[in-house]
């Protein structure tokens, strides 16, 4: 499978059981990427033998994409710690940019690592919905596998995870037919155009991630799905919220992170 340019492959760990070839049969099946043999090689001797660029590793309690520097693979990072300061009355900047309720629905048009939406899960509970789109089929797979399977932390973290629901698609698309006021929030989080480095987590995701910007006519799209309001995070120093017409701008004052939001008129 290409993906922007890039051959990747499912294969297994070098030692591996019926149940890990299993699991790298379905993951080859759902994303749409080639599945092959270890046949004992080396991750680097795997990789020049196909002439690929990385490949999706399936082992025994984890799978992860790696290109031999990074590696990508599901974790609720941080998005515990902003569960447990909700649950104890605390406020999440995100949150409050979207002014969710519990019972209302979020779209995450660009669902990435999956910690934003599992935040929002949280608050909107099971009486909501959140339905995280993500055009990488390889991210999409890891983070749903990850999401599904995933068994520490809090009993409401789980809970959180397991209602979300993750769809491979590319966001402009789904947005065009979507009918109006379809979610209560539309949330879209694209790559930063001034990327946060020291993220190690972003910094896995960065190979496998849509690099496309925000464009005016998605975020027209997202205010025509969104009932209540659109919501863009970008980081402080960048400009392009004030290029796309965002005026009402809001976020922690020692944060690098800022939210855009576009109010709905009724």
């Amino acid at each position: 499978m290409n993906w922007y340019g890039k051959k990747i492959l499912v294969t297994t760990s070098l030692r591996s059981g019926m149940d890990l070839n299993d699991l790298a049969d379905r993951i080859s099946a759902e994303t749409g990427v080639p599945r092959v043999s270890r046949d004992n090689l080396s991750l680097g001797a795997l990789l020049g033998q196909y002439e690929a660029d990385g490949a999706i590793i399936v082992e025994a309690g984890r799978v992860f994409f790696t290109d031999g520097s990074v590696e990508f693979f599901f974790h609720p990072g941080l998005a515990v710690l902003r569960i447990a300061e909700i649950r104890k009355g605390k406020n999440d900047q995100m949150i409050a940019a979207m002014d969710l309720k519990p019972g209302q629905r979020v779209l995450d048009c660009t669902l990435g690592l999956g910690n934003d939406a599992l935040v929002a899960g949280y608050v909107a509970g099971e009486s909501g919905q959140v339905l995280g789109l993500e055009s990488s089929p390889v991210v999409a797979a890891l983070v749903r596998h990850g999401m599904q399977t995933y068994n520490r932390g809090s009993r409401a973290v789980q809970d959180s995870m397991r209602r979300i629901e993750i769809k491979c698609a590319d966001h402009r698309v789904v947005l065009e037919s979507l009918p109006p006021d379809s979610f209560d929030v539309v949330y879209l989080d694209p790559m930063f155009s001034s990327p946060l480095t020291q993220s190690s987590g972003i910094n896995s995701l960065r190979p496998l991630a849509d690099h496309r910007p925000l464009t005016p006519e998605v975020t027209a799209l997202a205010l025509r799905v969104a009932r209540k309001r659109v919501v863009v995070k970008d980081i402080r120093c960048g400009n392009r919220l004030r290029e796309l017409g965002f005026s009402y701008l809001t976020g922690g004052k020692r944060s690098p992170i800022i939210f855009g939001i576009l109010l709905k008129e009724i």
